[in-house]
């Protein structure tokens, strides 16, 4: 997936500020969205010392799930009830059709994750070498989510509760993400300079990024531009040609730990969605 596209501008088309007390009113959420040049969040708040952990998926029908899978939901799900912690998650419709993983469609809703989705068929909006050239009109793009949507809702969902959503392969130019707007989306996308979208390259291959070099990433962009409202992607996938030591999940307690220890808190889009209604 592509993850460096659309680099953070400061200098966003949209900033907002939004102030609402969290249930019980034990914490303040607190939103200054930047975005990009396509309208698109890509920080929740730079100054607010909370992370947004994101996981996204795809089930590559066509080779049975080998090479693009769910099947790092449970481990993840694992991890982040171990540690106290809540997520974000937008697999694709596609991953919601497969038997396997209906436990943990209901292990997010029930364990108080934010569940989304990532189109229904993981899309290919716009050319990834030249974004101007749109792939998917915006009629087929209706339909893709009409679909997307008949899943989520069969989980029990309404779409007040899963509006926010990442666009499939991270990749889109203004048109497409205006199409996704119209259908009455709002939309994020991981925070650009992070190598944590490479951890579907396979050892020996040129664009190959292991594991460590990902984790080594992630603490020398810590330690340059600070955490604040960074939204980190993490693939909720099993890749082929990689060990388990070698999946950026496994990892994801020493992520969260680390994180702690300098000070961060977690929150999730249910955070955002309650700022926003807060504020109306």
């Amino acid at each position: 997936m592509k993850q460096l596209q659309h680099f953070l501008t400061m200098a966003a088309l949209m900033c907002l500020a939004l102030t609402a007390c969290k249930q019980g009113g034990n914490s303040v959420v607190t939103l200054n969205f930047q975005t990009d040049d396509c309208g698109v969040v890509r920080n929740f708040n730079p100054d607010e010392k909370t992370v947004y952990l994101v996981f996204t998926a795809h089930y590559s029908a066509n080779d049975s799930g080998r090479f693009e899978n769910f099947d790092g939901v449970v481990p993840v799900l694992d991890t982040l009830k171990a540690k106290g912690v809540k997520g974000s998650f937008f697999p694709t419709g596609v991953c919601f059709l497969q038997e396997k993983y209906q436990a943990p469609l209901r292990r997010i809703i029930d364990e108080g994750h934010y569940l989304s989705a990532h189109s229904m068929n993981h899309l290919m909006l716009c050319d990834e070498a030249d974004p101007s050239k749109t792939l998917v009109g915006a009629d087929s793009i209706a339909v893709d989510f009409a679909q997307m949507e008949e899943r989520l809702n069969a989980l029990g969902l309404t779409k007040e509760q899963y509006y926010w959503m990442i666009p499939p392969y991270e990749n889109y130019n203004k048109e497409t993400a205006d199409a996704m707007r119209n259908l009455g989306y709002h939309l994020l996308n991981p925070t650009g300079g992070f190598l944590t979208g490479m951890d579907w390259t396979s050892p020996g291959a040129k664009n190959y990024v292991s594991a460590k070099e990902i984790m080594d990433n992630i603490w020398q962009y810590e330690k340059e531009h600070s955490m604040n409202g960074v939204i980190l992607l993490i693939h909720a996938m099993n890749y082929p040609d990689r060990t388990d030591a070698d999946r950026v999940y496994t990892y994801l307690g020493e992520i969260i730990d680390t994180l702690r220890a300098k000070g961060y808190d977690f929150k999730t889009l249910h955070d955002v969605i309650a700022a926003e209604k807060a504020a109306q």
